[in-house]
């Protein structure tokens, strides 16, 4: 399809500062790329047809939409074509530095230590879930009544 330099050049430059470029699967030549204004999106979809086959975009289909993504020689070609520096890098594959977290391990005990009070635990303490008392080994009963909560067993 021919297509005015002007056109394909902001296509490209787009495509190489996301990473990944979004079109609509629809053929009606009237409508525009809502990222693109004044860029018909079936110019947006041939020129990613002619990128993808020569393998410089890697393209996901979903529903209504086709999903392009520069590959590594995309990357490459597309610093060519638009010469731009080395450094300059799609935003895709850029990394975003990331905040200090604090281990868990330390997040649970100092929230642990601001909450100030800890939840009661039952009297039977964790002998509500065990079966068997560690020294005796026998099953310890304990009863519980409606509107009471736990109560000790019967002697």
């Amino acid at each position: 399809m021919l297509m005015p330099l002007e056109r394909l050049r902001s296509i490209l430059e787009l495509l190489f500062r996301e990473g990944v470029l979004v079109g609509e699967r629809d053929g009606c030549p009237r409508r525009t790329h809502p990222q693109l204004p004044g860029v018909a999106n079936v110019e947006v979809r041939r020129a990613m047809a002619s990128l993808r086959s020569r393998g410089l975009v890697r393209q996901t289909a979903a529903w209504r939409h086709l999903y392009w993504y520069l590959t590594d020689a995309g990357v490459a070609h597309l610093r060519q074509y638009l010469r731009l520096p080395p450094d300059v890098v799609p935003r895709s594959l850029q990394r975003v530095p990331r905040p200090a977290v604090p281990r868990p391990e330390a997040r649970r005990a100092t929230a642990t230590a601001a909450a100030g009070t800890h939840r009661a635990r039952p009297a039977g303490g964790d002998r509500l879930y065990r079966r068997k008392d560690e020294g005796e080994g026998h099953v310890e009963r304990v009863a519980v009544t409606a509107g009471q909560g736990l109560s000790q067993p019967p002697p």
